[in-house]
């Protein structure tokens, strides 16, 4: 019956601690500061040396995070559970979402709808500090998909 309990205990250690479930918690975390408006938690997991083919890095990133922040109040993101696929130390992270939130007089989507939603593919690698983000494969969103497209022709 002990052994039974350790080797129980050891394999829900081993799976907290999976790069997928590790990569799966820091996402929430910097969503849950993000409807918080916590810059510092949402910026979190993207490593100081990001960048994509759109032209973004870490600075930008946070730019437009901040907007959001400063535009809507009540942040909510709507996150369909994520298909994360690890090799080595690094990450490949699918995800689906929706930002709602409040600009004052009424509330509704920020960012993507519940027939439309935001996609994105990010590679996250394994850094000194942790799991971070390192660049955007994929990005749509619906409200952007002008500004996205011509960010990637450049």
């Amino acid at each position: 019956m002990v052994v039974a309990v350790v080797v129980a205990l050891g394999r829900g250690i081993r799976s907290y601690f999976s790069p997928a479930n590790v990569v799966k918690r820091s996402l929430r975390a910097a969503i849950e500061s993000f409807e918080q408006e916590q810059m510092l938690g949402a910026m979190h997991p993207v490593s100081r040396s990001y960048s994509d083919r759109g032209g973004m890095s870490y600075e930008s990133i946070g730019g437009h995070l901040r907007g959001i922040m400063e535009s809507f109040d009540a942040l909510e993101v709507d996150l369909d559970p994520p298909e994360i696929t690890v090799e080595g130390d690094e990450a490949l992270v699918r995800m689906r979402f929706v930002v709602s939130g409040s600009d004052g007089a009424s509330r509704g989507y920020v960012l993507g709808s519940r027939t439309d939603p935001c996609t994105a593919s990010q590679r996250w690698r394994k850094e000194p500090q942790g799991w971070r983000i390192i660049t955007t494969d994929e990005l749509d969103i619906p409200e952007l998909r002008d500004e996205l497209a011509e960010m990637e022709s450049r």
